[in-house]
């Protein structure tokens, strides 16, 4: 791999240093930036030839002078990690563990569509490099291309009701038909809702920003969504090595990637202690537009979206309500972007610009032969808007447990209702 970035170091040592004990995207991007802002003329060093891994002999001692174990302790490396990258720059040392991961990388950047993207390489988005932590490399699947797209992030609970998953699908249609590109996190609930929504327009590509590797697809009941994400000329992208396994933790971070690549965030769902307000924070920091959709004032998921609505965030109705706020015009990057790949057509109308956005009350028609006990759970599912959980249904119906079970069961059989993670859902 070679040396074409003001880092100094190649692809192939980027990967490396991201695979030692302790290491994270906070520290690669402060080491990436260090060595970005040095002035390479006056270090007097051959950039062509400083590959540490491949070639680690004639810029040994020139490198020592400038990467030292004082200079990653100056950068809040831990001790650990200090030490084991200075045996990687003096002789190309790496653990046993860290050789696979490298060769692992190494084998999956053989394919076309695979790509490691540093923060200098032609594909970084000049968004992300004005973020406080720029991943210093983001691992693509898919095309990077996209990353050049005027984008708006959407998220929202895991857990949303019909109204949230109805109007953040009608959302990212229509962004979509306008050439603006969805970006989300693909996890369960308004996520999937807006990369279907904007797969369903099949116009402009869409963005998945993974909180895992790109070797674990999370969560597993996404998988076909992301493979039709790639086949849609879109776009898996994670700051993790290939092979992170999902871990709570992770998923925070990647939300400033979400912020950080867009023009603008709309929250379409979320509860006061939802993570989903950690992206709307993200990008209040990154001075990012944030919008916001109401919600009934009853409803909890919707008590997040109305906070950041009097903190300031703009309240949105149409599509029309977000493009306002970003002028940036989308037609010249969508031509480079989609140049020589062939455009997925579709005969269906297309949504009008400025069509407000509204839960769809179409649901599956109950049979002739359902129970009337099943028909007053349907009921109280349409009147409330949202999914409910089994507790939630015995409260309202005051029905016994074991008919409950019942009629749920039937109202499943029938394709009236779904059961998603526990919550009931008309459908």
């Amino acid at each position: 791999m070679p040396t074409s970035n003001t880092s100094g170091l190649s692809k192939n040592d980027w990967l490396c240093l991201s695979f030692l004990s302790g290491i994270g995207p906070s520290r690669l991007s402060r080491l990436y930036t260090y060595l970005s802002q040095l002035d390479a003329s006056s270090l007097d060093l051959d950039t062509d030839t400083l590959t540490l891994f491949d070639d680690p002999q004639p810029n040994k001692v020139e490198h020592s002078k400038i990467i030292t174990y004082d200079l990653l302790i100056a950068l809040k490396w831990p001790e650990v990690t200090a030490r084991q990258a200075m045996d990687y720059f003096s002789d190309g040392i790496l653990t046993e563990e860290q050789t696979t991961k490298r060769d692992e990388a190494l084998a999956w950047l053989e394919d076309t569509d695979h790509h490691l993207v540093l923060r200098d390489d032609e594909y970084y988005p000049d968004e992300l490099k004005e973020i406080t932590v720029p991943p210093a490399f983001l691992y693509v699947e898919g095309r990077p291309e996209v990353l050049a797209l005027p984008k708006i992030g959407i998220v929202g609970a895991r857990k949303c009701s019909r109204y949230g998953r109805d109007a953040t699908f009608q959302f990212a249609e229509q962004l979509s038909a306008r050439g603006i590109c969805v970006v989300s996190g693909g996890a369960m609930g308004i996520d999937t809702a807006a990369h279907q929504g904007a797969l369903h327009n099949q116009t402009t590509p869409t963005i998945a920003v993974m909180g895992t590797g790109l070797f674990h697809r999370y969560p597993n009941h996404n998988r076909q969504m992301f493979e039709d994400i790639l086949e849609q000329s879109g776009a898996l992208i994670s700051e993790y090595p290939l092979s992170t396994s999902p871990r709570p933790h992770l998923f925070p971070p990647r939300n400033r990637i979400i912020s950080g690549l867009s023009m603008g965030v709309l929250v379409s769902e979320a509860s006061v202690k939802s993570g989903s307000l950690i992206s709307a924070s993200y990008a209040i920091q990154q001075n990012r537009e944030v919008f916001a959709l109401p919600g009934r004032l009853s409803d909890p998921q919707s008590e997040g979206c109305h906070q950041l609505i009097r903190q300031g965030a703009t309240l949105v109705r149409h599509v029309d309500d977000i493009l306002a706020e970003c002028t940036k015009s989308p037609s010249a990057p969508i031509k480079n972007a989609m140049a020589g790949k062939k455009r997925v057509s579709s005969s269906r109308s297309q949504p009008t610009d400025s069509a407000p956005i509204f839960a769809s009350n179409s649901f599956h028609s109950l049979p002739d032969s359902t129970s009337e006990d099943a028909k007053a759970i349907t009921v109280i599912l349409e009147q409330e808007g949202q999914a409910m959980d089994f507790d939630a249904l015995i409260r309202h119906s005051n029905m016994e447990a074991g008919l409950m079970m019942q009629v749920l069961m039937e109202l499943e059989l029938y394709g009236c209702v779904e059961n998603r993670e526990g919550l009931y859902c008309r459908c």
